[in-house]
């Protein structure tokens, strides 16, 4: 009966072991997943596209983490230029003048006009030999006006005094003139900026041009 006996108590006692260990490791298995599951939870978090402010598919692109750059817009500056010309040649008993007008980029000012401002000098060929020269006088006007400008204008008109040359330069198929315009660039905008004559993109610098009339012109 003793042997007996003792078998059955080391039995009971290795059951009662085994069930105190099985219930140890059950508690550490659970309070792992309840540790891991927090820990997901928390990356979760961090990388879900629904809890992360613009997030891409890639990963998170969080607004903190952009570098800031900051794009001025600047203005291009308009250089003061002639851009366009045109000489009108008026011819008719009592009246014969040349009008001369320039279109500028920028609007004029008026007050830095003078006679100063312009040149225009006239040189008269017949049978292409150069036979007489004038440099015409003349003053800025306003449209349709014998007047000098008194508002800024992108229109800079020029009027010549009553010359015979408005006749002369087209009275006849053997003869010409060449008309040489120069506008000096102490004539400025309205905001004050030199006038770039030479077009190099820079203020400063003389306008020139060059015009012809007559029925033989070169």
């Amino acid at each position: 009966m003793k042997p007996f006996f003792v078998v059955i108590m080391v039995f009971a006692v290795l059951s009662l072991f085994s069930f105190s260990a099985s219930f140890a490791a059950g508690r550490s298995v659970a309070g792992a997943s309840d540790a891991t599951g927090q820990s997901a939870g928390s990356l979760s978090e961090v990388a879900s596209p629904a809890s992360s402010k613009g997030s891409t598919l890639h990963g998170v692109d969080d607004e903190r983490f952009r570098p800031s750059i900051s794009v001025s817009k600047v203005k291009p500056e308009i250089v003061f230029q002639i851009v366009r010309e045109s000489l009108l040649t008026y011819s008719f008993p009592g009246s014969n003048y040349f009008m001369l007008n320039l279109h500028t980029t920028e609007k004029f000012d008026p007050s830095s006009l003078n006679p100063a401002s312009i040149s225009v000098n006239l040189k008269y060929f017949r049978n292409g030999k150069l036979t007489g020269q004038e440099l015409l006088k003349g003053k800025f006007v306003k449209a349709n006006s014998d007047n000098p400008p008194t508002t800024p204008s992108t229109i800079l008109r020029w009027k010549s005094d009553q010359t015979q040359w408005a006749t002369q330069c087209t009275n006849s198929t053997d003869c010409y003139c060449q008309i040489d315009v120069s506008v000096y660039d102490t004539l400025l905008s309205e905001e004050g900026a030199k006038l770039d004559g030479d077009r190099d993109g820079a203020p400063g610098g003389n306008y020139y041009h060059r015009f012809f009339r007559g029925m033989s012109t070169p």
